[in-house]
């Protein structure tokens, strides 16, 4: 029976990153297929996992726990069928609940072909504080029903990492936990970790919600006919953080420069840009905005 492996987070904290070592140190020699489902038009993710030989099932428009919740039971199936793997990795969208996730991979379609073994959930310990005081249904959510946690962003020992472990471990005592840098445990302790200590009081039940909410974020595409100007792209960058535009919390894509391609990633106002060999031009904006076009006329001039 194939494994299920849910590997959640919220937006911009490393899932794909933790993904990636998992494949590399956790599960050689077995047959792996991977479910990525990116909250926009354009999934990043998928092609850098593609790019690394991987069989992967792509679910866009939509979180899985909103729109796509009947389309991803029946594609897990498909996968399941179709490619027969040891190990499936889902990695749901960032603003997506972990709860309702593992209600789907608990469907009666899947109980004779899977079963779910593990929940890890990536924190963000440079915006843990932030994400649960804005975002707490979601981010919450994620924390308090996952099987282990792995702390990102987090220097072991310092002030703000400590912070981040005490409010996840307040919000999920069951938990194991994972902190400080990734090259000092590895993916079979994550995937085989000890037993936490039982709580006291009794995990409450999973609720599968027959109406889903609707997501409180947004998403816009920007597409880029021509070889975009980094440093004027650097400075549209920094103007996402007017709070006229509203809260843009994640913002990714492969870009063309007179540099060639360019892999962006943008997280809380930090980004980065590095070569890569992926193709395409566009760029995906993810938070809580309502003003579309005052972000594709941000980035009209680069």
């Amino acid at each position: 029976m194939t494994e299920l492996y849910l590997i959640s987070g919220f937006l911009g904290a490393g899932k794909t990153t933790l993904l990636q070592k998992l494949l590399r140190e956790g599960f050689a020699g077995q047959k792996v297929a991977l479910v990525e489902n990116d909250f926009g038009a354009v999934s990043l993710d998928a092609k850098l996992l593609k790019s690394g030989g991987y069989t992967v099932q792509e679910l866009r428009a939509g979180c899985i726990c909103c729109t796509l919740n009947g389309n991803f039971v029946s594609a897990l199936v498909s996968l399941l069928r179709r490619v027969q793997p040891d190990v499936v990795l889902i990695e749901p969208s960032g603003v997506a609940k972990l709860s309702d996730v593992e209600a789907l991979c608990r469907d009666q379609r899947l109980a004779a072909l899977a079963v779910l073994k593990q929940k890890i959930t990536v924190v963000d310990a440079a915006n843990c504080a932030s994400y649960c005081e804005n975002f707490g249904a979601f981010f919450e959510d994620q924390v308090r029903c996952a099987d282990t946690l792995v702390f990102s962003h987090s220097d072991a020992g310092t002030p703000q990492s400590e912070s981040a472990r005490r409010l996840a471990q307040k919000l999920n005592p069951r938990a194991a936990c994972f902190s400080g840098s990734w090259d000092t445990f590895s993916a079979q302790d994550i995937l085989q970790p000890a037993p936490p200590t039982p709580a006291s009081t009794p995990r409450r039940p999973i609720l599968v919600r027959r109406t889903p909410e609707t997501s409180p974020f947004s998403t816009v595409t920007v597409s880029f006919d021509h070889a975009v100007d980094l440093k004027r792209l650097a400075a549209q960058l920094a103007k996402l953080q007017d709070p006229a535009l509203g809260t843009i919390l994640r913002a990714k894509g492969v870009l063309q420069s007179e540099k060639g391609a360019v892999l962006l990633q943008f997280v809380c106002g930090q980004w980065s840009l590095a070569q890569t060999a992926l193709e395409g031009n566009e760029l995906c904006v993810i938070g809580k905005f309502s003003k579309e076009q005052a972000i594709r006329d941000l980035f009209a001039a680069v």
